[in-house]
């Protein structure tokens, strides 16, 4: 792996959300934003959200002011980086030999989380999910109550078609370098999602109302989306027992409390079996 990451970075830069249009045209605000936003990707040692661990966090931080930090750092994620995620990535048990654990960050880096609302690509059904559960087992409860999500692959769905590297590719006319290096590949949704605002007017500027067409009809319960709420009721959102009500189906609920599901999707169906 080539020397693309330091064990931790920041930078400040001026950044997004004002484009010039066009010589005839003013200034237009693409996105206001009262509360820091994060962007962030994850690289891991596989896809299994309740039980793979991280090896790099990319992350760029926006300012309600239009600056931004940037957060790019190796973690060693105490188990043997798979040769298949290698592959993807490209980082090696080696690279991460001598990094920070994660729970050896969990308390700075929940601290430089807090206040923000979050951002990625796919973040929805894999980065958050997987942060929630390496979060849980360093003790913190992740995210606060009330941050705001929005997923720009989602929003993609809704005007375009799907891959990083060919919606950058569409949006900036440009290859994308250093694809699954997490930084390279969080600076490329900040691209995008910055083209998505100013290619589509329609679409709305606040994170509020980004989160609300991200999720769709469906209330978020859990950050794995294994569950949903609709009017007030909590259903499965996946099995043999998909779109029934969580209440209605108590034996599988217990199966899957004592399986191999997310801590986060857990919790939740606890505390609506009253456990």
């Amino acid at each position: 792996m080539s020397e693309r990451v330091e064990s931790l970075t920041f930078a400040a830069q001026p950044l997004i959300f004002t484009k010039e249009l066009s010589p005839n045209t003013t200034n237009r605000q693409l996105m206001q934003i009262s509360t820091p936003l994060v962007f962030f990707d994850l690289e891991t040692t596989g896809v299994n959200t309740a039980s793979d661990r991280i090896v790099q966090i990319g992350a760029v931080k926006i300012m309600p002011d239009g600056q931004r930090e940037e957060r790019n750092v190796l973690i060693n994620p105490g188990i043997p980086i798979p040769a298949s995620a290698t592959a993807i990535h490209g980082i090696s048990d080696e690279d991460v030999k001598g990094k920070p654990f994660f729970r050896q960050i969990s308390k700075s880096f929940s601290r430089w989380l807090s206040g923000c609302d979050l951002a990625g690509y796919n973040s929805d059904n894999f980065d958050v999910p997987i942060l929630v559960e390496e979060f849980a087992r360093a003790g913190i409860d992740f995210p606060e109550e009330g941050t705001r999500l929005i997923d720009v692959l989602k929003i993609e769905r809704n005007v375009n078609s799907h891959r990083l590297e060919d919606t950058y590719r569409r949006y900036t006319g440009q290859s994308l370098e250093g694809a699954h290096d997490a930084l390279a590949d969080i600076l490329a949704t900040v691209a995008v999602f910055e083209k998505q605002l100013e290619q589509n007017p329609n679409l709305p500027s606040s994170v509020a109302e980004l989160e609300e067409l991200c999720q769709g009809e469906n209330g978020r319960v859990d950050f794995a989306g294994k569950l949903y709420e609709k009017d007030g009721l909590v259903y499965w959102a996946f099995g043999k027992h998909k779109h029934e009500l969580v209440t209605e189906t108590l034996d599988y609920a217990k199966w899957v409390l004592t399986s191999d599901f997310p801590a986060d999707t857990k919790k939740h169906l606890r505390r609506i079996m009253n456990l």
